[in-house]
């Protein structure tokens, strides 16, 4: 028999209408719903039997619709009374509005975690979890699933490894700090040890420095010794020449200008010896007055001018600006004592050819120069000749002096605000300068300056003057200064017969008084006076050559002030400021 069969005859045998594929449907959908079920069942064995705590959240209310067993655990809570409740009110935050903040969050997101979050029990102990929240679909609507993970196992071991760390730590602490302790020690011990040996060998230098001091003071002890008895060698000598009969009238300028210049040679030395106490007591003083400078720098030439002729050396004086008013508000006895010191260098260490020295105005400083065609200095020497006590020529060779003019020199030019240098070699000469501050004055403050002294005709025939002096000698001296001025003149030989002398005789006009006295010195006398008439000048005369006594003296109520030895013209210029 032969099969007439066909797909297509089959396809409409079974169409739509007939009863057989509307049974595998049914069959299909039995099938699902009994895996669904299934599936059900084992979520839901999943979720009562999970070691995690569960909740089941509607996704628009927030309220809890399911738990499983191990949350009612954590919770400390019976389902009943979580069922329908929101999560802050069984404990997983601490208040609504945190609970609101993480739901909005959730429902924005789609996930939430927390790694550590605390949940307070009903019994009021506190439980760490761990919250993880998302949302899902459940039969197409959504759903929110919050896992709740009992951390505190893992929280105490965390605890206890964190305590185990710090008691390791602490241990390696201890370790290092007894480590730390023997390493300061170590160093303290090195320290010490280094600061002993730093100290031996500062008692080593220290003890060089004293011997080689001792050996600089004998010296110069030998040295001074030396240059007070040679001037005076020549003051004494020449002074007994000068009574001899027949004596001629060239030897007798002779005579006198020697005895002159041996007599400005000991003062020399005497000032250094008190100028170097002065800066060795940081007692220096500089004052301040506007200085004429191409006067001074004129003085000076006129001065060294006859003491290089015997030498028979060539003395040249320069400035870029001579017929000029140069004014500098400074120290003009200081500059001038530089320049001094300087210059009888230059004489002492120059046999022959020239010594020049002058001036040069750059910018807002003047710079001073002396030069010579000397000897020179060895490169080595150019910083020990600036100390105390050293002289140094060529290779080595001591020259005499008392080895105080340049370092007083270098104190005084840092005093003036200045800076003093030397450019030699061996053979060649020398050349020092010295630069100080200047400032152009103004013509309205130089009025005073420019007051020409040399022409006042001196007649004080109606003008009074104490003198107040308890050594004859100066006594006499002061007189035979004054003998030419017609000037009345009364004694006074202690403070207090001074003091009487103004009381009774108010026709003084002035008072020169010494400041050491017996019965009662010129500081006492002076205040006595100034309080009897507090007009009457009062010029202080002292043997006293430290720099503060001239400022003592102002102080004190002296309105100037004179130190001896007295030179003439000087002497009768103050005078003159005063009577005239």
């Amino acid at each position: 028999m032969k099969l007439n069969f066909s797909i297509k005859k089959f396809v409409k045998k079974f169409s739509a209408d007939s009863p057989i594929p509307r049974a595998i449907d049914k069959n299909k959908e039995a099938l699902f719903d009994e895996k669904q079920k299934k599936s059900e069942i084992r979520y839901r064995r999943l979720f009562e039997s999970a070691k995690d705590g569960i909740l089941i959240l509607d996704f628009e209310t927030g309220n809890i619709t399911d738990a499983n067993p191990f949350i009612v655990k954590i919770i400390d809570l019976p389902l009943e009374e979580i069922l329908g409740k929101r999560l802050w009110e069984i404990g997983l935050f601490s208040n609504m509005e945190e609970s609101e903040l993480a739901f909005s969050e959730l429902k924005k997101n789609g996930y939430i975690r927390f790694e550590d979050m605390p949940i307070q029990r009903r019994n009021g102990k506190i439980t760490e979890v761990e919250f993880i929240s998302n949302v899902y679909l459940e039969n197409n609507t959504k759903v929110i699933q919050c896992n709740i993970r009992d951390i505190t196992d893992r929280k105490n071991a965390e605890k206890a490894l964190k305590e185990s760390e710090q008691s390791l730590k602490k241990q390696n602490i201890d370790y290092l700090k007894l480590n730390k302790e023997y390493l300061e020690l170590n160093e303290e011990l090195t320290e010490s040890l280094k600061r002993i040996k730093n100290i031996n060998s500062e008692l080593i230098i220290a003890k060089a420095r004293a011997e080689e001091s001792d050996k600089l003071k004998s010296t110069f002890l030998a040295n001074i010794s030396h240059e007070i008895r040679t001037p005076m060698n020549a003051i004494m000598g020449f002074s007994g020449f000068l009574s001899e009969p027949g004596l001629s009238h060239d030897k007798l300028e002779d005579y006198v200008q020697i005895i002159n210049a041996s007599s400005q040679q000991l003062l020399s030395v005497i000032s250094d010896i008190l100028d170097i106490a002065s800066i060795e007591a940081g007692q220096i003083t500089i004052d301040s007055e506007l200085v004429d400078i191409n006067k001074l720098m004129n003085e000076l030439f006129v001065t060294y001018k006859n003491l290089v002729e015997l030498k028979k050396i060539d003395l040249r004086y320069s400035s870029d600006r001579p017929n000029d008013l140069i004014l500098v508000k400074t120290d003009g006895n200081r500059i001038r004592q530089v320049l001094c010191n300087l210059l009888n260098n230059a004489i002492k260490f120059t046999k022959e050819g020239n010594i020049e020295f002058g001036y040069k105005i750059i910018e807002n400083f003047i710079e001073f120069y002396v030069k010579d065609t000397g000897i020179g200095i060895l490169p080595e020497n150019h910083e020990i000749i600036f100390q105390r006590f050293r002289k140094a020529g060529s290779e080595g060779q001591v020259y005499g002096g008392n080895g105080l003019g340049l370092s007083i020199s270098k104190a005084l030019v840092q005093k003036l605000g200045g800076i003093i240098t030397v450019d030699s070699e061996l053979g060649t000469g020398s050349t020092f300068n010295f630069v100080i501050p200047y400032r152009k004055e103004k013509e309205n403050n130089v009025s005073s300056v420019l007051t020409d002294r040399t022409n006042r005709v001196i007649n004080w025939n109606k003008k009074t003057i104490l003198i107040v002096e308890d050594e004859i000698y100066n006594h006499a001296y002061i007189e035979e200064l004054l003998s030419t001025t017609k000037v009345k003149m009364v004694h006074a030989w202690d403070g207090r017969e001074a003091v009487e002398q103004v009381t009774k005789q108010a026709d003084i006009s002035l008072v020169l008084m010494d400041i050491k006295m017996p019965v009662m010195d010129g500081w006492e006398a002076t205040r006595l006076i100034k309080q009897i008439r507090p007009k009457l000048p009062v010029i202080a005369q002292t043997a006293y050559a430290l720099g503060e006594s001239k400022s003592q003296a102002l102080e004190a109520g002296f309105d100037n002030y004179i130190s001896k030895p007295i030179i003439k013209d000087t002497f009768l210029e103050l005078i003159g400021d005063y009577l005239n």
